[in-house]
This record gives C-alpha cells, sequence and structure tokens, in this order.
C-alpha cells in the first residue's frame, strides 16, 4: 500500500503555505497580522479564521497567523492534507 503524500508534516504550515498561495492569487500583500478576506466556493479566509465549508471545520488564530492555532475538529493529518489541498485546488479551478 503506498502512502499519501504529504507537503508538510505539520498541518498548520499548510495552512500558511494556503493563505500565501491565496493572497498571490488574489494579488494582495500578505500581513501575517491582518489576513485578508479571501473566499471561494470551498473556502473563507478572514483576519484571524479559516472555514472550510464542506464540513465547517474552522480554524483560528489569535493576533498574527500560526500563533495560538486551533481547530474545532480534531483531524488526522490525512485529513487536513485532504481538506489543504482540497482548498488548494479551489483557488485556481473555481
Amino acid at each position: 500500500m503506498s502512502e499519501q503524500f504529504e507537503m508538510y508534516d505539520d498541518p498548520f504550515k499548510m495552512l500558511i503555505l494556503l493563505v500565501k498561495m491565496a493572497a498571490d492569487q488574489k494579488g494582495m500583500q500578505l500581513d501575517f497580522a491582518n489576513v485578508p478576506k479571501i473566499e471561494t466556493d470551498t473556502f473563507l479566509l478572514e483576519n484571524s479564521k479559516f472555514v472550510y465549508k464542506k464540513d465547517d471545520t474552522i480554524i483560528e488564530w489569535f493576533q498574527f497567523l500560526g500563533r495560538d492555532i486551533n481547530c474545532s475538529r480534531d483531524l488526522s493529518r490525512s485529513e487536513y492534507n485532504k481538506m489543504f489541498i482540497d482548498c488548494m485546488h479551489s483557488l485556481f479551478f473555481s
């Protein structure tokens, strides 16, 4: 059985990558203390919150992206990976 590809071993590093990609895709300057509002059919980013619309998973952080991150659901690394890959896909194919 082959293992699933993982971009990072830390799911929250994938969140940071997604936010960087989303800001670049929208031509926005990324400020970790003030994440711009970006929305696709799959996810929503706001100043201190990420929402995965397909199952209402919410990831929040305190003051700036990367600090005191918590998630509304207990997900496996594989589930995080699938969620973020789906979100990245939505940036380019929505």
